[in-house]
């Protein structure tokens, strides 16, 4: 193997050399930045330039004045025009639904009241909405389309509306009145049936029907699936047919699923497409799946805790939980340590993690582990993405993003063998 070494610094070695290089020495950083922000800007480069004018009429002409003045009189009316503008607007803005799914349109709308005698031009709202010339002394909405691009709640702050007419020298704005706000649902995708609960895991009030399932009383056999459990092989017609042969049980009325998700961004890489977004999709997705199905499911996540339920409200409660869900987060061992994960009447826990985070976490009985490799979750920044410990054996493993929805349907035992 070759070896590398650090490039030497090379020091400079003629007069002409050294005058570069310090030339191209920020000495004082804090005070170019200073200047930056005052002179690269139309405004700055207009006062500069009228600085100048005036300089030269003291020391060239006099007529050079005529110059700086109308200079100055474009600065004034560049700045004096939009601050006017922006007094005499009063602007509201919302949306035409309390809820949507990132990536999904909903309708965006802005009402505008314009107080002045004469009409508003070049008006924008955020960073990337244009609204029409509003019209004097009249009241005008407008309506779009907006596509939220991940989850959370929106608007994030009050976006302001500027107008930079006539000259965009320079722009005046006000804050708008937030009418109503969006909650965006992480985006889910199909998921398979809800695990079974092991034998002697039954949740407070659990119950059963003649559907086959995975609990409850034996309901008739069937031929060995791989996956089954040794524990419901039927030794007697195994014999007979010279085949294995399962008992099938019954299927709960409303199995009971706590879903943990570890929201610890230590544990993820970070950003919208990285682990710890991902995670929370993949959470929200066996929790809207099962709710649907009939199932009774709560979630825990960092310090956010949703009780077991059932129903569209659940489901509701569950995600809007995952879609306010911020940026920070306790490690998942104090999580699974927690009365809200420790004490809940529950029959099946499954608990959402990297494989970074999983890592840490020593053995947990009665856990189903969905695991995400971090290193197939780049994110924005990519981090550590090998883990440091022994990561529990996977109920679902999900290597990268391409993988998520084909795993979440089909790559857990229930799914693949359809019990």
């Amino acid at each position: 193997m070759r070896d590398t070494k650090p490039p030497r610094t090379v020091s400079p070695r003629t007069f002409s050399d050294r005058v570069r290089l310090a030339a191209q020495q920020d000495f004082c950083p804090r005070f170019s930045g200073r200047v930056r922000r005052a002179l690269y800007n139309p405004l700055g480069v207009l006062l500069a330039a009228a600085g100048a004018a005036v300089l030269c009429g003291l020391a060239v002409h006099p007529r050079v004045f005529a110059l700086a003045g109308g200079l100055l009189a474009v600065a004034a009316c560049g700045v004096g025009w939009p601050w006017v503008t922006a007094r005499g607007l009063r602007v509201s803005v919302g949306y035409d639904r309390e809820r949507g799914v990132e990536g999904g349109e909903v309708g965006a709308w802005a009402e505008v009241t314009n107080h002045l005698p004469w009409p508003a031009w070049g008006l924008a709202l955020g960073d990337g909405v244009r609204l029409p010339a509003v019209p004097g002394r009249s009241r005008v909405r407008y309506a779009w389309a907006f596509a939220p691009p991940a989850r959370g709640e929106y608007p994030a702050d009050a976006p302001r509306l500027t107008s930079g007419f006539p000259f965009g020298v320079w722009e005046a704005g006000r804050a708008a009145a937030v009418a109503s706000r969006l909650v965006v649902w992480p985006r889910t995708f199909p998921v398979g049936p809800v695990p079974p609960a092991g034998d002697d895991a039954a949740a407070e009030g659990h119950s059963t029907r003649g559907r086959a399932g995975t609990t409850g009383d034996v309901a008739g056999v069937r031929p060995y699936r791989r996956g089954d459990s040794p524990r419901r092989i039927h030794w007697a017609q195994s014999a007979k047919h010279d085949r294995l042969v399962v008992c099938e049980l019954q299927a709960p009325v409303r199995p009971a699923v706590l879903v943990v998700l570890d929201a610890d961004p230590a544990a993820h890489t970070p950003g919208p497409d990285g682990s710890r977004g991902w995670a929370v999709r993949v959470a929200a997705s066996l929790a809207k799946g099962w709710l649907d199905a009939g199932a009774r499911v709560g979630l825990v996540c960092g310090d956010e805790v949703v009780a077991v339920n059932a129903g569209p409200a659940q489901a509701t409660r569950v995600l809007d939980a995952l879609a306010r869900l911020g940026a920070g987060g306790r490690p998942l061992a104090d999580v699974l340590a927690s009365p809200a994960v420790r004490s809940a009447q529950v029959a099946v826990r499954v608990v959402v993690a990297s494989d970074l985070g999983a890592a840490g976490v020593g053995p947990a009985a009665g856990v189903r582990w969905a695991i995400l490799h971090a290193d197939g979750f780049p994110g924005d920044a990519p981090g550590p993405t090998v883990a440091a410990g022994r990561v529990p054996r996977a109920w679902l493993d999900v290597p990268s993003v391409e993988e998520v929805a084909h795993r979440l349907r089909h790559g857990t035992a229930e799914a693949s063998h359809g019990s």
